[in-house]
């Protein structure tokens, strides 16, 4: 992220710290897309930025084990501090933790195999991201972005049937603003991008209950009366729509953009 300690987005991120693995699913499909990227490298040195708890890199460290050195970054000490604790990293050497903003990264210039920035990428400044992921990256390098366009959140199970989901959640990128942001950055060229669905399920019970523990971060730009009604009216907008149920399906959408630094 790039928000101050203060700022009522990271507050909310220190508030679900503790439980945010717990709220976010983490799918196979964009580490396996990253693996195929990098599988002619035999050594390399990544970057996580704005990486929350680590939970794609730690995943891509299992897959790579000591072929792979990862700096953490990320500008939320409470994260950082869930991070340090993940048992996954016990006995591990190959990485270092950094506090540290996205648009101004602690790391040499040419020094990066790869950086990703998972579920990250709305929180920061465009411009000065990739102005930094084009200093740190090495000629030939990778820069994996793993994010949600605005269109594929308002085709979500939250934006159709969510009241103010989509008109709150201002942050998302559409697909031209985003890929023409990284075309006009020195250095740094679209090699691919891929889009990506997954089949959900959950009971009405527990899709509630991710509203109230903030599963997304767009349920804490409601005042709390206004969460209240809005799940009222999910509640009714569901009814509507699939009538009795005991399960609910849904597709959410996804994209991962593989950049190449030139």
């Amino acid at each position: 992220m790039t928000r101050s300690d203060k700022s009522p987005i990271s507050r909310h991120f220190s508030t679900v710290s503790a439980r945010y693995n717990e709220l976010r699913m983490t799918d196979p499909e964009p580490v396996d897309l990253m693996l195929s990227a990098l599988a002619g490298l035999s050594a390399m040195t990544a970057a996580d930025v704005g990486c929350g708890t680590g939970r794609y890199m730690i995943e891509l460290m299992r897959q790579l084990g000591e072929r792979l050195f990862v700096h953490f970054v990320d500008c939320n000490k409470d994260m950082l501090k869930q991070l340090r604790l993940d048992p996954s990293l016990v006995g591990i050497a190959g990485f270092d933790i950094l506090h540290s903003q996205a648009e101004r990264l602690p790391l040499p210039d040419r020094s990066l195999d790869c950086m990703l920035t998972f579920n990250a990428i709305h929180h920061f400044n465009l411009v000065r991201f990739f102005g930094e992921a084009g200093r740190t990256l090495r000629p030939g390098g990778l820069l994996f972005i793993y994010t949600r366009f605005r269109d594929q959140n308002e085709r979500g199970i939250w934006g159709q049937y969510f009241p103010g989901f989509a008109e709150k959640e201002k942050r998302l990128y559409d697909e031209e603003q985003l890929t023409r942001t990284i075309g006009s950055a020195r250095g740094l060229v679209v090699r691919d991008l891929t889009h990506l669905s997954f089949q959900r399920a959950a009971t009405l019970h527990c899709l509630i209950q991710r509203v109230r523990h903030k599963h997304y971060s767009t349920f804490s730009l409601y005042e709390p009366d206004e969460l209240e009604r809005a799940i009222e009216g999910f509640q009714a907008n569901l009814k509507e729509k699939f009538g009795a149920f005991e399960i609910l399906e849904w597709v959410d959408e996804n994209v991962m953009i593989t950049v190449e630094r030139a």
